[in-house]
């Protein structure tokens, strides 16, 4: 569009109508008038038109290399932001100087291409400028195919060798190559290769790559990300009278497909363009290209977003382990901190027992004198009784010959989990499991 073009309609229309068919926001339009240096209706321009008002439209001054000041439209700030976004656009306003300088020395139609270029946030928007300023003769489909793409050769000498009418005086004896997706009758091969070609042709003229794998599958590689093609024709399902099974049969209608198959979350399916009772599939080359084109920046998004999954899940998993870590490590503290208390708690209970039996040996050492009837078994029997004591003593620690702490766990916490009893007078021998009918009205300690 040159600046002509973009003066007439911005006078003939609104320039919020104007933006919308452009695809950009109005403020940035705004801009590239001020840039261009095209004059724009005031906000009561449309006003007086709307009530029959005698209104001026003015010239359409020269593009100089001066700039008009671009508004920026922010809310109001404080001074300190003020200033901030007076220097920023400054620096704007400095590097679209240095631009102008390169690109004013080019000529006026590069100029308006590059500046109508720009116009365009949208990336379908700007595919479809760009194959419209192509040379549209490319875009026609040959009506006699000339086989000089190696992807055509191959494809034709594949069908023809399939058919079994492989010439065997053809130059192409050699092995071919990998054939195009091609699937569509005999009848209707030419027609597929010709519009396979100019497909190839344009995409070739846009820097594309065109790969056929050994599975018949083609690819259109854009930049880095890989297009699936294919060309078929479509079948026709009709009832069947030869027989009565099966009732339907599909047969070839002769209608041809261009399809593009498009992956998302692991399930496939057809983005196309066929023929219809109006338009054929030869008229639909530059549609079919955007398409290809759009698909790659689908492919790239998609990846971009597979690719954000994938870090999101990553995330959680590291997560989920450092939370299932600090888990464990929790509980294993708490293990450590049960098995200190179970040696504390059996500690006190030896002790316990030790006073008792201290207390039973000093008894015993007294019925005995006052009985008069003390002889060496029975001395024998109280020194072992008082030896016994010190060794179950924590606070003493006196080494049995016989006996070790394992046998202390054993004798006074038989039970392997739990407490037996909280009194440590009847912690040993552990009382009988309760039940309802040898003590209804006992209840656990």
């Amino acid at each position: 569009m040159t600046r002509q073009e973009l003066y007439k309609w911005i006078w003939r229309e609104p320039a919020k109508k104007v933006a919308e068919q452009l695809g950009v926001p109005p403020e940035i339009l705004r801009q590239y008038c001020r840039q261009l240096n095209i004059p724009t209706p005031t906000s009561g321009h449309w006003s007086k038109l709307k009530f029959g008002k005698p209104v001026e439209i003015p010239v359409l001054p020269e593009f100089t290399e001066e700039i008009p000041p671009i508004e920026s439209g922010l809310e109001k700030k404080s001074k300190t932001e003020k200033a901030e976004h007076t220097l920023i656009q400054e620096q704007k306003t400095e590097e679209i100087v240095k631009e102008l300088d390169t690109y004013e020395k080019k000529d006026e139609p590069q100029k308006d291409k590059e500046l109508a270029v720009n116009l365009f946030t949208d990336p379908k928007q700007r595919i479809q400028y760009e194959l419209k300023q192509m040379d549209q003769t490319v875009f026609v489909v040959p009506e006699i195919l000339y086989a000089k793409d190696p992807l055509i050769i191959d494809t034709k000498e594949y069908y023809r060798r399939k058919n079994g009418k492989y010439l065997k005086r053809n130059p192409y004896k050699s092995k071919i190559n990998n054939p195009l997706d091609i699937h569509v009758e005999p009848k209707n091969l030419d027609r597929a290769l010709r519009i396979f070609y100019t497909i190839i042709r344009i995409l070739r003229l846009r820097g594309r790559q065109i790969v056929s794998k050994s599975n018949r599958s083609t690819y259109v590689i854009v930049n880095t990300e890989t297009v699936p093609i294919k060309l078929s024709e479509v079948n026709q399902r009709v009832e069947n009278t030869a027989s009565s099974y099966p009732r339907f049969q599909s047969i070839p209608s002769g209608k041809l497909r261009f399809e593009i198959t498009r992956t998302k979350d692991f399930h496939e399916y057809s983005v196309y363009a066929e023929d219809s009772s109006s338009v054929k599939l030869e008229d639909k080359i530059l549609n079919i290209v955007a398409k290809i084109e759009y698909e790659a920046n689908y492919i790239k998004e998609e990846n971009a977003r597979q690719e954000r999954l994938r870090l999101e899940r990553e995330e959680a998993h590291r997560k989920w382990e450092l939370e299932e870590q600090r888990r464990k490590d929790l509980k294993k503290r708490q293990k450590e901190e049960t098995e200190k208390l179970k040696e504390v708690f059996l500690n006190a209970e030896l002790y316990a027992w030790a006073n008792v039996l201290r207390s039973y040996a000093e008894r015993y050492a007294s019925f005995l004198n006052d009985k008069e009837t003390q002889d060496d078994d029975e001395l024998e029997k109280l020194q072992w009784l008082k030896s016994k004591v010190e060794w179950i003593d924590p606070f003493v620690e006196h080494e049995d010959e016989l006996l070790t702490d394992e046998h202390k766990k054993e004798l006074f916490w038989p039970q392997e989990h739990g407490f037996s009893c909280s009194n440590p007078y009847h912690s040993y021998p552990s009382w009988p499991e309760f039940n309802f009918w040898n003590n209804p009205f006992k209840r656990r300690c």
